[in-house]
């Protein structure tokens, strides 16, 4: 009997010692937080109009956020991430120069054979002549996941779902958001 006296003590002290493990915030507001609400870093659309889907050749613009590198005959091809090309004259390795930049928003692949620029774009995977880059013209398309709203996503994050009313994504910018609907896994 002492035993199970001395086991209901023990059990009742523990239970009893958890109780003073509980905060409660001083700044809770019933109308800012519910049981449900969750906080996490995430990803918010940025929209834009259907004329910053074109692809074109402009002007050099200086390398802010390399990605991958191609060579491509005497051209260094340099991507911006998701946003386009730097296209580089490279006959002379310790002095390239720079040609233009290839506008392609959400670009950050690229391959190219027989004079074929394939890259992803908006969500697709577009092939373009480009045999000299000043005269870009584009050969085919191909859907990319579906993906009918611009610019995907950053993989592994949650966002702001995507409302198409609003225009195309062009963008994404960080942001806190409160209870996501939607998740990039890719």
């Amino acid at each position: 009997m002492v035993k199970n006296y001395a086991a209901f003590l023990l059990v009742f002290l523990s239970l009893l010692s958890l109780s003073g493990c509980f905060y409660i915030d001083p700044d809770y507001s019933e109308n800012q937080y519910t049981q449900d609400t969750v906080r996490v870093a995430g990803y918010v659309p940025v929209y834009g109009t259907a004329d910053r889907q074109d692809i074109f050749f402009t002007a050099p613009l200086r390398v802010e956020d390399p990605g991958k590198i191609y060579v491509y005959g005497k051209y260094l091809l340099v991507n911006e991430r998701r946003k386009g090309i730097h296209v580089f004259d490279n006959a002379d390795p310790s002095a390239p120069v720079n040609l233009g930049f290839l506008q392609m928003l959400g670009n950050t692949d690229m391959a190219i054979k027989d004079g074929l620029l394939y890259a992803d774009h908006m969500g697709n995977l577009v092939a373009l002549s480009v045999n000299d880059f000043e005269t870009i013209e584009e050969k085919g398309r191909l859907s990319l996941a579906d993906w009918n709203y611009g610019l995907p996503p950053p993989a592994g994050f949650h966002f702001e779902c995507v409302d198409a009313a609003k225009g195309v994504v062009v963008a994404w910018k960080q942001e806190e958001l409160l209870n996501p609907a939607c998740y990039a896994i890719r």
